[in-house]
């Protein structure tokens, strides 16, 4: 398996990030390039569809969610360069307001070499850390 991680500060405490994160529902409140955001069924197993600003989907599927450790797991079901996606979320509180987010992901590179796969993997992960910081810090 090949992994990819990104993590960043984030001036908040780790509840208050938990109630974005922890709702699987709320990618297009946080994520810049989501415009709609839509959940089938409810807890692990759930699964939402993402909808891109250029209309392209993307779907995920809920595999862990511990509001205990601040952890939520997701599969990404979309034939992307990534095969066999797992993505997680964790939260680290370092303080009362200050929080480490890492969102990471394990894959099998598909189509790119994994040097390449894993440059858009940091990437796209790195977008995402950014993009909630900016939405809770604002």
């Amino acid at each position: 398996m090949t992994f990819a991680i990104s993590k960043i500060m984030i001036n908040a405490p780790a509840d208050a990030l938990w109630k974005v994160i922890g709702n699987f529902g709320a990618a297009c409140d946080y994520l810049a390039l989501v415009v709609n955001c839509v959940v089938e069924g409810t807890g692990v197993g759930a699964r939402r569809t993402l909808t891109s600003i250029d209309g392209s989907t993307i779907i995920e599927r809920l595999d862990a969610q511990d509001p205990v450790t601040h952890q939520l797991s997701y599969s990404l079901l979309t034939d992307t360069p990534f095969r066999d996606c797992l993505t997680t979320v964790a939260l680290n509180d370092r303080g009362s307001t200050m929080t480490e987010l890492s969102w990471s992901a394990t894959f099998e590179p598909d189509v790119l070499p994994v040097s390449e796969a894993v440059e858009l993997m940091e990437f796209a992960l790195a977008a995402n850390c950014r993009a909630l910081k900016s939405f809770i810090e604002r």
